[in-house]
């Protein structure tokens, strides 16, 4: 039986991947059902770059025709966002003015997906498939962000 028959598909699949990523996907689902963020910690598969928010959105809608995006979560409040990308391919981004290249274990306050709380979120949502940003694409489009900026 679907314990979220409510949400759509898309909706309900992304939230599944990302609860399940976490060390008790019970309490996280706990959690987002009442509205709040839950820590989720950055694990085998992805990690955490944190860029600021306005270069981060124009790099979204570069990376988006791709069909390469992966989940991005924003903050206006804090100007920031994160994206979860591979993470055997996150340190291509160290060298990016501005981004910062989060360490496994480190965590990241997150709302359900398709839903904001703690005044975060998600800019492009995770849709359960398992898809992250390709660093290099996230590289070169924040770089180009950057450029634009000037």
């Amino acid at each position: 039986m679907d314990p979220m028959p409510h949400l759509g598909i898309p909706r309900a699949e992304g939230m599944k991947w990302l609860a399940e990523t976490a060390g008790n996907p019970t309490a996280v689902l706990r959690l987002w059902d009442r509205g709040e963020t839950a820590a989720l910690a950055s694990v085998s598969t992805w990690r955490v770059v944190e860029a600021p928010l306005y270069p981060s959105i124009d790099a979204l809608l570069a990376i988006r025709p791709t069909g390469n995006l992966g989940p991005v979560l924003g903050s206006s409040t804090d100007r920031l966002a994160w994206w979860l990308v591979g993470a055997g391919t996150a340190t291509l981004l160290d060298a990016i003015p501005g981004a910062v290249v989060h360490p496994a274990g480190w965590t990241l306050d997150c709302p359900a997906p398709g839903v904001g709380a703690g005044g975060r979120t998600w800019l492009h949502p995770p849709y359960g498939t398992g898809l992250l940003t390709p660093a290099r694409l996230l590289c070169a489009a924040l770089l180009d962000a950057r450029v634009m900026v000037r």
